[in-house]
């Protein structure tokens, strides 16, 4: 029988490991799984968890399953870097107990082949926690049912005059988009200022009306509004590529890119409800929400990691 199955004593029925940048999606998860099982799923980015000095929640003496959101830079942070650690050794002893949910098409690692997997853009939100909740059932784990849905009664045609037209919609939606693409600036100015690639390297932000690029060394990422004709905010979309093979240190912004070739990118839409609550997700289905600071924040990680990265040697 499986030792788990007669283990009673796990603190928590789910542990999730995940980047900062994905907050969005794992508060989703968390609300979606949270009401099935009789603890409510830990994350070992939330602050409270990531400054225990005791075992990690991912260990397989803690939690009965382990979930893990793959992505890029997964693994590459100090938080999701110590995770690995603990969890190769889980998927080793026993992978049945881990989750792998691939959120951007990245390879999963080697040592997670025989993980229990699943595609965030096949399944959906909704559909990827029904595939943990499954799994935590696997490995004995208690699942309450989902509440009944009643069904109201059909009430008679609506007379009302058709709803208002949705904020992203709306004229005054333009301001919260330029506060939104300020943001973005500064956010991507915060990141060159604190970027640690040291040395002689070269690291830079040029920024015009709806466009920004951002280099480091050979390696850039550009941010563009591509507005729509209608002039809605919604029909618009905010385009990201990174960018390899930058050469000199002359040409700045966008004429820096003329040398390069792209090597990664993706559109978002906006989604708000208003000012307040504003995110871009990206577009296609089941496409990832991520807000202004976190979307920044992911790509300059990304382009940043990649900068890292040693020359091919040429024998």
């Amino acid at each position: 029988m499986n030792d788990m199955k007669e283990n009673p004593s796990f603190e928590n029925d789910l542990a999730i490991s995940a980047v900062i940048y994905d907050t969005l999606l794992v508060t989703d998860l968390i609300g979606l799984l949270a009401p099935r099982l009789r603890r409510a799923p830990v994350w070992t980015a939330a602050p409270v968890i990531a400054s225990r000095t005791t075992a990690s929640p991912l260990d397989e003496n803690v939690s009965r399953v382990a979930l893990v959101l793959l992505q890029r830079i997964w693994g590459h942070d100090v938080i999701t870097g110590l995770d690995a650690e603990v969890l190769r050794d889980r998927a080793g002893r026993n992978p049945r107990s881990v989750v792998a949910v691939s959120l951007d098409g990245e390879p999963v690692p080697e040592w997670m082949a025989q993980v229990r997997q699943c595609d965030l853009a096949t399944l959906g939100v909704d559909r990827v926690a029904g595939f943990v909740l499954d799994a935590i059932s696997d490995v004995g784990g208690q699942v309450v049912s989902s509440p009944t849905e009643t069904s109201a009664p059909a009430g008679p045609v609506s007379r009302w005059p058709d709803p208002p037209v949705p904020y992203l919609g709306q004229t005054r939606a333009h301001g919260a988009l330029r506060r939104e693409l300020d943001l973005l600036v500064t956010e991507l100015e915060r990141h060159v200022e604190d970027d640690e690639v040291g040395g002689d390297r070269v690291l830079e932000l040029h920024a015009v009306p709806n466009r920004t690029v951002a280099r480091i060394d050979d390696v850039g990422v550009s941010f563009s509004w591509v507005p729509a004709r209608s002039g809605s905010v919604a029909d618009g979309r905010l385009m990201v590529i990174e960018w390899s093979g930058i050469v000199g240190a002359v040409r700045r912004g966008a004429a820096s890119l003329k040398t390069a070739h792209p090597v990664r990118e993706c559109v978002y839409i906006a989604e708000a409800a208003d000012a307040d609550h504003w995110c871009w997700r990206a577009e296609g289905p089941h496409g990832r929400a991520s807000s202004t600071a976190h979307l920044v924040g992911e790509w300059f990680a990304g382009a940043s990691m990649a900068a890292r990265q040693p020359e091919p040697v040429i024998r």
